[in-house]
């Protein structure tokens, strides 16, 4: 009932016992940012987002075995992508480590596919993308391509949910490269969700363009109204 949104007509036999409602969710996707005070001045990136901050959310607060596996195999992807934007040694360093830790069980799809060639991710870079894809569930609708999580929010919540936290190992290279509000490590978190925010925008639209010609019976017997007759 809570995920339908079930409610009593205005017509027909049916009437409310009494005037509960039921828990309510925020699209994510549909927040509109609020007005600045000041004119032509832009909200902060940092600035709280209240309809994420406050509305409680259902989903699980960690991913599967299955599921963070693949998001570690994906940030192999996402890494050599970045890599190509990237002209600093020390970020680019940041990014990647040289072996697979002997902890991390969520690296079994990488290891069973790696032959040499894949690049392996670093955890700041995992944990970045897991933030990124627990928010794209919680705010995007996969049957609706038209109703997903733009990466301008994408980035704002990361960065809030990642914040100051050196996740990447930058160290001293975080206050060299000091600009304002700017630097590496915040530059690195939006360069990574943004291509993986790409990426995945993909797939569900793939997803929705198979959902469209599932009811299609020209898509399904190709092969049989070609060859009738035959």
């Amino acid at each position: 009932m809570v995920r339908c949104g079930i409610a009593p007509g205005k017509t027909g036999n049916v009437q409310p016992q009494d005037d509960t409602m039921c828990l309510s969710a925020v699209d994510m996707s549909s927040v509109v940012p609020a007005e600045d005070d000041d004119d032509n001045i832009a909200s902060s990136p940092f600035q709280p987002i209240s309809g994420v901050v406050l509305d409680h959310s259902y989903l699980a607060t960690c991913f599967g075995c299955l599921t963070e596996n693949a998001l570690v195999y994906i940030a192999g992807f996402v890494v050599r992508q970045v890599m190509r934007k990237l002209a600093c040694n020390v970020c680019r360093n940041s990014l990647v480590v040289s072996t697979i830790p002997s902890f991390g069980c969520n690296y079994h799809l990488l290891t069973l596919r790696n032959n040499g060639g894949l690049v392996i991710p670093s955890e700041g870079t995992v944990k970045v993308i897991r933030s990124a894809e627990h928010c794209i569930r919680r705010a995007s609708n996969i049957n609706s391509a038209a109703h997903q999580c733009p990466v301008s929010l994408l980035n704002r919540v990361v960065k809030a949910e990642v914040g100051s936290e050196d996740i990447f190992g930058l160290c001293d290279h975080i206050v060299d490269t000091q600009d304002g509000i700017d630097n590496h490590h915040f530059n690195l978190i939006s360069l990574v969700v943004c291509t993986f925010h790409k990426l995945r925008q993909h797939q569900v639209a793939k997803v929705h363009t198979l959902q469209l010609q599932s009811k299609s019976l020209r898509k399904k017997l190709c092969k049989v109204v070609l060859l009738q007759g035959y």
